[in-house]
């Protein structure tokens, strides 16, 4: 047993819009295994994207969604999770009017990173956030 640093750090880039920080964590004894603490600032979010194996999201603090192809938007909310399965396009991220952070756990293949990103998620998309777009819980 060990100490993991999660210690943030920013994510730039094509995947993230807005200001975004994380750490993630690959345990030397399953190397499959990929674990990620991610915090994102008001409107903050990820790029589109899937998973491999699915993605399972487990909010931590704030509001947030994610947001699916066909349009749907799940709310994310503290102990709240959202499962995406393998090859399901999505994206996640805060609230238009504050922050979230999540931790986001998924599996993958040693000989490939399992993520397929895609293209940024527009500003229209994230201005559409709001309770009377939520699928209830």
């Amino acid at each position: 047993m060990h100490t993991v640093d999660l210690a943030p750090r920013p994510l730039t880039g094509a995947r993230f819009s807005g200001t975004v920080s994380g750490a993630d964590h690959v345990p030397g004894s399953d190397p499959r295994l990929h674990v990620f603490m991610v915090e994102f600032a008001a409107g903050g979010r990820t790029a589109w994207h899937s998973h491999a194996h699915g993605q399972l999201l487990i909010c931590t603090s704030g509001q947030g969604a994610v947001g699916t192809r066909d349009g749907r938007l799940l709310a994310l909310h503290p102990g709240g999770a959202v499962w995406t399965e393998p090859g399901e396009e999505h994206w996640h991220g805060a609230d238009p009017d504050g922050p979230m952070t999540h931790v986001a756990v998924q599996t993958r293949d040693l000989d490939d990173a399992g993520v397929l990103w895609g293209e940024p998620v527009s500003d229209a998309r994230d201005a559409a956030i709001g309770p009377d777009t939520r699928i209830p819980e």
